[in-house]
């Protein structure tokens, strides 16, 4: 009988500590699971990013990253939800920050090999990355149906292109071109400019403008690189070779042609002098036109327009920028940016899918609401017009009017442009302004020191 009890106490002993050994090994897979979701946290807060959406018993596991203001996180997350919803196989973990920081983040994923399924792509990154191998080429998932783009028309796809691999799909488009206030026109008794007016027509109604009303000159010179990217695009040629290695036009004659029209306008005095508009910058919202100062404002991107007429309080109008007789279409479909999938991506297909269902489905098209341009897909484009206030619908319009004036986008920039754009902007424009040169004189400058910085690239 003592020896049975003693077994028992023996094998109650054994299972005691059997149980608090598997507690244990539990607890340490709790505290771990712990660490985990502090790291997790950690980087949540780090990049703004939300909790994964979908079933933990999901099939597919998506990590998608962005930049852009909280309203976009907001819609984004929101079609996330919408997609996991029609997909429940899928799980997406959301990651998003603003433009500060986000390509060392991305840079540092690329080194890490632990880059998103999906990422937000700038145009003047795409080439770098296409050529670091990152990106995947979409044609595939295009040609067997699985990235839907037959409502697409080529122009809209052209940005995300290297090389004729599709690299990156285009998610809102946005027009260079002009903006105009109609009513000041009328006061003037000037036509409005119509699709197809030519340099010469602008010289000529920007003098009767200035000449009829009071206190106002008729237009804002040409100010930035984008109405010479323009003039070059109508000669046939670009600001920058393709490899990057130096301009994209050999006779300076282009460029002072260019810059000559401004000096007319400035001594016929039918744009305004510097002093009105060089205070103002880039900002949108301080332009002439917005204190009708001016009646025409020479260099807004599309979207800006919202902005634009919102700071004046008052109906503006969108104009596309002059044509050269005899010459090139000049415009382009800009990409604000785009959704690319990389090559560490474990489910390309559903990647793939999930830009195809951001592509084309009216409903989230709704949520996302043009925030990051005007949709590609046509079908999406008339829906959303319907939906829109009356600055919104001049937006749409004007992008759709564009198709017909435009050609491909040039290449992406290359290294160094930017130090080039902020010369031509500081010592050929600023210059031309204030007549401290002569177009041949800021030509010649021009060329040398571009040069200069291009050679670096060979």
């Amino acid at each position: 009988m003592m020896q049975k009890k003693w077994n028992l106490l023996l094998l109650f002993i054994l299972l005691f500590f059997l149980c608090s050994f598997v507690t244990a090994c539990s607890s340490g897979g709790s505290g771990d699971g712990d660490d985990n979701a502090d790291q997790v946290d950690d980087a949540t807060e780090e990049t703004g990013s939300g909790d994964a959406v979908g079933d933990e018993d999901a099939e597919v596991e998506l990590r998608i990253l962005w930049w852009g203001s909280q309203d976009r996180h907001n819609r984004t997350l929101e079609a996330i939800d919408m997609y996991v919803e029609e997909n429940p196989h899928v799980k997406i973990s959301p990651e998003f920050t603003g433009w500060d920081g986000y390509w060392e983040k991305m840079a540092t994923q690329a080194a890490g090999g632990n880059m998103p399924d999906i990422v937000q792509m700038d145009y003047a990154y795409l080439t770098e990355y296409v050529g670091r191998d990152l990106l995947v080429d979409l044609n595939p998932f295009v040609e067997d149906g699985t990235l839907d783009l037959s409502d697409v028309d080529d122009i809209y796809l052209d940005g995300g292109k290297v090389e004729g691999g599709l690299y990156a799909v285009n998610l809102g488009a946005n027009v260079h071109g002009a903006a105009y206030d109609k009513e000041m026109f009328e006061d003037a008794g000037v036509p409005e400019p119509e699709p197809g007016y030519t340099y010469e027509d602008l010289k000529s109604f920007a003098v009767e403008l200035s000449e009829n009303l009071d206190g106002a000159y008729g237009i804002q010179p040409f100010a930035g690189v984008n109405n010479l990217r323009h003039y070059l695009r109508q000669n046939g040629v670009s600001l920058f070779n393709e490899e990057g290695t130096a301009l994209g036009y050999e006779d300076d004659q282009l460029l002072i042609d260019y810059l000559q029209l401004t000096v007319d306008m400035l001594e016929s005095g039918a744009a305004a002098p510097a002093d009105v508009f060089m205070d103002a910058g880039s900002n949108i919202e301080q332009q002439p036109i917005v204190n009708g100062e001016t009646a025409m404002f020479l260099d807004i991107y599309s979207n800006q327009i919202v902005a634009l007429e919102s700071a004046a309080g008052r109906s503006l109008e969108l104009s596309l920028s002059p044509v050269l007789e005899g010459g090139e279409h000049g415009h382009f479909l800009k990409p604000s940016q785009f959704f690319s999938v990389t090559t560490h991506s474990k489910e390309q297909e559903e990647a793939a899918k999930f830009i195809s269902y951001i592509t084309n489905n009216l409903e989230v098209n709704e949520v996302l609401n043009a925030e990051r341009g005007v949709p590609i897909a046509a079908s999406v484009r008339d829906h959303l017009r319907d939906l829109q206030d009356s600055v919104g619908v001049k937006m749409f319009d004007f992008v759709e009017l564009a198709q017909d004036y435009s050609k491909p986008i040039d290449p992406p920039e290359p290294e160094g442009a930017t130090e080039i754009l902020s010369l031509y902007e500081n010592e050929v424009e600023h210059a031309i302004y204030y007549g401290q040169t002569t177009p041949e004189e800021a030509a010649a400058n021009f060329r040398e020191k571009a040069s200069e910085i291009l050679a670096k690239n060979e």
